[in-house]
């Protein structure tokens, strides 16, 4: 006796199971807040003398492999011998108080509860100092992510000479329309650049505008898509003949990158 009911159930079910939609699995995301950073990929002093002697790490984040650039180099010159760095380190120092490059590795921020720099009460962030080498990329060279977005602040060396302006550098103000721009380019795996996104540091341009940013503040990059690195650079108002006066100095925190989607 043939059983045309079982039958006829396993061809419904077979024809349900060959319906069911794929559903993409949702993207993995990452906060990248360098609190898990080791003691030597941080700047030991608000002048960061390890940053001039090769002891300095550059730090990775290993659940993406997420790099940030640093290079060291020296050089002699009529005698003396003379050393500089360029690139992304991190930091926990945030003296708002002392003028000048001996403070270049504090930011320009407080939190009232901590007292701590970083952004949402944390204590470590990234500074930038402008150079060839400074850049957040992926070490697997054949590897993008999404940077959805990151916080900006001023360091302190930049803000206060801003403020109070130095030998080198005016003191912004709403009369002249001063600014203080950076400018945050992604690349594809292939070197090519995907586009960019503007943030203004300090904006006197207007009389509504925002003045000299001292809090940490979003910037939006997922315009950029799937990039292999980040690159910077900056421009100001107060610029001469050999380029920017203001120190190319700022500070990032709590980097947020997403896998592509599958």
């Amino acid at each position: 006796m043939k059983n045309y009911p079982l039958i006829t159930a396993l061809c419904i079910a077979a024809l349900f199971v060959r319906c069911t939609p794929c559903v993409p699995e949702e993207p993995e995301s990452y906060v990248i807040t360098f609190e898990d950073a080791p003691q030597a990929s941080l700047a030991n002093s608000p002048y960061g003398d390890n940053l001039y002697d090769e002891s300095y790490v550059p730090y990775l984040h290993t659940p993406t492999g997420l790099s940030l650039g640093y290079a060291y180099s020296s050089f002699e010159y009529e005698g003396f011998l003379y050393s500089t760095w360029n690139g992304v380190v991190l930091s926990k120092w945030n003296d708002m108080e002392t003028q000048g490059y001996l403070n270049q590795c504090s930011v320009y921020f407080k939190d009232p509860q901590t007292g701590q720099g970083g952004h949402n009460k944390s204590a470590t962030f990234g500074l930038v100092y402008l150079g060839t080498d400074c850049e957040i990329f992926f070490e697997d060279p054949e590897k993008e992510m999404i940077f959805l977005s990151l916080f900006v602040t001023n360091s302190s060396y930049t803000a206060l000479s801003m403020i109070h302006g130095d030998m080198f550098c005016k003191s912004f103000s709403r009369e002249d329309q001063d600014w203080l721009k950076v400018t945050f380019t992604g690349h594809g795996k292939d070197g090519l650049e995907k586009g960019s996104v503007d943030f203004y540091l300090a904006d006197f341009r207007t009389p509504s505008s925002g003045g000299i940013v001292d809090s940490w503040k979003k910037v939006d990059l997922s315009s950029l898509g799937p990039i292999h690195k980040l690159t910077f650079s900056m421009e100001s108002s107060d610029t001469g003949a050999y380029g920017m006066n203001t120190p190319a100095y700022f500070c990032v925190d709590n980097i947020i990158v997403e896998n592509l989607p599958l």
